[in-house]
């Protein structure tokens, strides 16, 4: 079965999932989109190395297999997209005998230098380590059964594909290093992920045939660049441009077939690609477009190279450099010329003059280096133009209105006609910086006789999110059908001549020219004071009434009182409270037959678009039928009567439907009706639904670990102003807690020292008494001869001497039992002097014991508080690991009983599953519209019942009885007032 794009996509976000535990975005993201490229270019130099053996064979019928072997392991460019050197194969069954002999031979010459008397031990040593690397290389049997240094094998895979494609991948892979460590000195990517990750991507095989659509790699890379950008925060800027706003330049740009195209800030080539996908939609084909690009990040560089190469643009012209200081698009010593030229630079950068070439391109305009290379990038882009060439750029609004040499570049760009438009945007929208933005449109064609620049106001219109604010289909659809054909239109659009420009100093703050600031809420006085609704107020409803016919009849009834030239309703009698009012609305019955006419037109215009749709397997043209559908909802929907959408709504919401649809129609004009366009979770609801509810809860559980130690990343990053407090978040950021971590190491290592000496101090007291006790045993020998001695003697000063000495000896058996010595047990064998000397030595001892173990009491407790301080983060932080392997389990399970199921579909129930799953998605569509629409209805007249129900005198009335209740309360507590 071949591989849908939901099911690649589900694939790689496991992927990122498995690295997410160890390291962020920022780093797992090359290692993702490395194995991607080894195991796309391993799966299709085998489909390419097999046909040519067979091409050969057909060719050349007495040619022998060993030769045949032979000719297939030659770099040939013009057979193989990529050779993939045997050091950097997926799996080999059969290892070439041209390889193995050259192994063999260099081992030979290695051993003979080892052997060489004359050689000196430098020499011999790198000669023994190249013994042992041809020993593994003889060993080596591919990718896939590689067991240990799993990383080195893949750093040395990405090496030599390079080396062997130079021309393609120059600069992209070498400086991946699956071999990396951390600050501990350990493998980030431990032999077992490693080995896990190889084994899950042998599952796929990344060639076309087994695609559902040709360019489905290439927009599975688009998803990855997507989730990149979401995880890495701020850095995700760097690299990505977020897709509605890619999509409105390719819109307002609309390349031809054979346009020459250049970004010279490329990032990760987002808005190359989509100028290629728009002429190949348009045209059926991109491949006479020239493609250019330059990018100063090397990561992001190499990001971008990948994204053509999985788009199938092997022949764009990516090059790393510095645009500003180094362009790199040079033809004969002069800049090259393009048609379109589409930027998206990084704002507010800072920029030298120093080594810069081509300064000609700035001509007299030199902005300031600190902060104001914006417009440097603008006259590099208008200096590469050709003469009828079209540009349009991303700028932060301060080059609208900044003075001195921007204002000087901005009077040029006016005067010259350059400047055609200028297209506010919404704040919020770009990651990595919260400013609004906007678009400069720059266009050579018809410069000498323009007379102004139109104004597009479009900063209030998107949809707010979590974390970035997008762009919504109709705010792409108003903004670019507003720009292409000049429609003027109050508080959003107008041309603004060069005069009006003139007068206000060429300043083209767009608030200027276009105030779309909303108007102050309406506040009637008498309204406020004796109740009821002004019928203005209600008037003012009509544009989100009508379309529900008489709705607001339900909603208000006459009071029959006048002010002035004012007349005045009341909210209708049965509504006493501020809920009665959605359920007289959504009860209302014209709001139902609303409903249910576009329910009615979106099943007649569906069954119309199944039609054209069925015929997608035979004709093949989803350009076409793209085109088809658009024309037949707007042919469906033109028939309503007071619609509920506008039109660029319904242009916008059709035109997402339709693009949210893409991926599927391909599949279906290049497979057919195929099971696997059915998402697992429609098939997995009736087969495995209490199963899918656990993985609900485990991811909706994981994920609400990892926001909180995303919510803390701004903290590491060295730029971030904001103090971190431990008392706001539930976990630490990285740096905070390596930190503690990094301090209870320093302290543990603190604690061993202190508790070795300790050790090594209570040995030398247990020396002490061992040597004390030993003298004094020696000692008691003696006087037990002694007694022995004294005994033959009966002598009364015998039995004297004799009790003397058993006192002693009784003495010295009580010391020893003793654990500790005294001066007493000391002084048995030594002079008091000599005593006094060993006990001070011993006194010193103890007290520097009593001091190191004041000391490790101390330690332990910071290392406790460390733990303390730490527990709920490393908690946080194993439960995140452990539920991220549960997950995985229940994914592999999960997509094995889809898998099952999914055999059983047949093509004709496939088709049927498919289509109802494509009219359900658009209903959605039209629903949320639909639902957003009266919600705001809703809203604007639960806030006229919020204003003007409770009068000044019910206020006053309510204020009097309170009052008089706490006088009340006063009287009985014996208070008069």
């Amino acid at each position: 079965m071949k591989l849908s794009l939901s099911a690649l996509e589900t694939f790689l976000k496991q992927q990122c999932d498995a690295l997410r535990t160890s390291m962020d975005a920022a780093e797992y993201k090359d290692y993702i989109i490395a194995m991607i490229f080894i195991k796309w270019a391993n799966d299709n130099f085998a489909i390419q190395q097999k046909a040519y053996a067979e091409k050969l064979r057909s060719d050349y019928k007495d040619l022998p297999d060993i030769s045949i072997a032979s000719e297939i392991e030659e770099n040939n460019t013009d057979i193989y997209s990529f050779y993939v050197p045997v050091e950097a194969r997926w799996n080999i069954e059969i290892m070439p005998v041209q390889y193995t002999n050259n192994v063999l031979n260099e081992r030979e010459k290695a051993q003979q230098i080892v052997n060489d008397p004359t050689k000196n031990s430098a020499e011999i040593k790198e000669a023994k380590e190249k013994i042992r690397e041809c020993e593994n290389l003889l060993e080596w049997r591919g990718l896939l059964v590689c067991t240990e240094n799993i990383g080195a094998a893949l750093t040395r895979a990405l090496r030599q594909l390079e080396l062997a494609n130079t021309k393609t991948l120059d600069g992209v892979l070498k400086s991946i290093n699956f071999n990396k460590l951390n600050g501990k000195g350990e493998r980030i990517l431990s032999d077992e992920l490693l080995s896990n990750m190889i084994k899950d991507f042998n599952k796929y095989t990344f060639t076309e045939d087994n695609f559902e659509f040709p360019d489905l790699l290439g927009a599975a890379y688009e998803y990855l660049l997507k989730f990149f950008a979401e995880s890495a925060g701020k850095k995700g800027g760097e690299f990505y441009t977020p897709a509605p706003v890619v999509e409105l330049m390719g819109k307002i740009l609309q390349p031809a077939q054979n346009a020459s195209i250049c970004d010279p800030t490329v990032g990760s080539g987002g808005l190359l690609i989509n100028m290629k996908n728009f002429v190949e939609a348009r045209y059926g084909s991109a491949k006479n477009l020239h493609i250019c690009g330059q990018e100063v990040i090397d990561g992001t560089y190499k990001m971008c190279k990948m994204n053509m190469l999985f788009h199938g643009i092997t022949d764009a012209n990516i090059q790393l450099g510095d645009t500003l200081l180094h362009p790199k698009h040079v033809i004969n010593g002069e800049l090259e010329k393009f048609d379109i030229v589409v930027a998206n630079p990084p704002f507010s950068q800072n920029y030298t003059k120093k080594d810069m070439e081509f300064t000609e391109r700035f001509s007299s305009f030199w902005m300031n280096t600190k902060k104001q290379a914006d417009f440097m990038f603008v006259q590099h882009m208008v200096a590469i133009l050709k003469d009828d060439g079209r540009m349009a750029v991303v700028m932060p609004h301060g080059v609208l209105f900044r003075g001195g040499e921007e204002m000087r570049y901005r009077t040029h760009l006016i005067n010259e006609g350059l400047l055609e438009c200028i297209i506010g945007l919404p704040e919020g929208l770009f990651y990595g910086t919260g400013i609004p933005a906007c678009i400069l449109i720059i266009n050579k064609k018809g410069a000498s006789g323009r007379n102004g620049v139109f104004f597009i106001n479009a900063d209030r219109e998107y949809k707010e999110g979590k974390n970035q604010n997008v762009l919504r289909p109709e705010d792409v659809e108003k903004i670019s059908y507003v720009y292409l054909n000049k429609c003027e239109i109050e508080k959003y659009s107008r041309f603004v001549s060069k005069e009006e420009l003139e007068k206000e100093n060429y300043n083209c703050n767009i608030r200027r020219y276009i105030d779309n600031t909303p108007p102050a809420e309406n506040q009637d006085v008498y309204a406020h004071l004796h109740g009821g609704v002004p019928a203005k107020e209600i008037e003012e409803l009509g544009t989100l009434t009508n379309c529900y016919g008489n709705i607001e009849e339900v909603i208000f009834e006459a009071n029959h009182s006048e002010h002035g030239e004012e007349s005045y309703m009341n909210f209708a009698g049965d509504i006493s409270t501020r809920d009665d009012i959605k359920t007289k609305l959504f009860n209302y019955i014209g709001y139902k037959n609303t409903r249910a006419e576009y329910d009615a037109i979106l099943k007649n215009f569906w069954k119309s678009a199944c039609k054209e749709i069925s015929k997608l397997p035979e004709t093949k043209d989803v350009y076409d039928l793209q085109k088809t559908l658009s024309s037949l909802f707007s042919e469906y929907l033109s028939a309503k009567n007071n619609p509920v959408l506008d039109e660029y709504q319904s242009r916008g919401a059709f035109a997402q439907y339709i693009e949210d649809l893409k991926s599927d129609f391909k599949s279906i004009a290049a497979s057919g009706w195929n099971a696997t366009l059915i998402p697992d979770e429609v098939i997995l609801q009736s087969q495995a639904g209490d199963i899918l509810e656990q993985l609900k809860e485990k991811k909706a559980r994981r994920d609400e670990i990892i926001e909180k130690f995303e919510e803390v990343a701004k903290f590491d990053d060295d730029e971030c102003d904001e103090e971190f407090d431990e008392d706001t978040y539930d976990v630490f950021p990285k740096k905070i807690a390596k930190e503690y971590k990094d301090s209870k190491c320093n302290l543990k290592m603190q604690l061993d020292s202190l508790s070795k000496e300790v050790k090594n101090k209570e040995g030398i007291l247990k020396a002490y008494k061992k040597n004390v006790d030993s003298d004094n045993k020696e000692y008691k020998k003696e006087l037990n001869n002694k007694i022995k001695q004294l005994k033959k003697d009966k002598s009364d000063s015998s039995k004297i001497e004799i009790d003397k000495l058993n006192k002693i000896i009784a003495d010295i058996d009580e010391h020893k039992k003793r654990e500790t010595l005294s001066l007493d047990a000391i002084k048995i064998t030594k002079s008091e002097a000599e005593a006094t000397k060993v006990l001070s030595e011993i006194e010193t001892i103890k007290k520097l014991i009593s001091s190191n173990n004041d000391k490790i009491i101390e330690l332990k407790s910071q290392i406790d508080a460390i733990d303390t301080r730490l527990k709920h983060n490393d908690e946080l932080d194993a439960e995140q690991k452990q539920l991220t392997k549960d997950i995985n389990a229940i994914e592999k399970n999960l997509a094995e009983i889809a898998q099952n199921a999914r055999e059983k579909i047949s093509a004709e129930n496939a088709k049927e599953l498919i289509l109802s799953i494509g009219y359900k998605r658009l209903s959605d569509t039209i629903n949320e519209y639909l639902d957003s629409h009266i919600r705001k209805l809703q809203h604007l007249i639960e806030g006229i019942y919020d204003k003007y129900t409770v009068t000044l005198g019910t206020m006053i009335s309510k204020r009097d009885k309170a009052v008089a209740e706490l006088d009340s309360f006063m009287k009985e507590l014996g208070y008069e007032c």
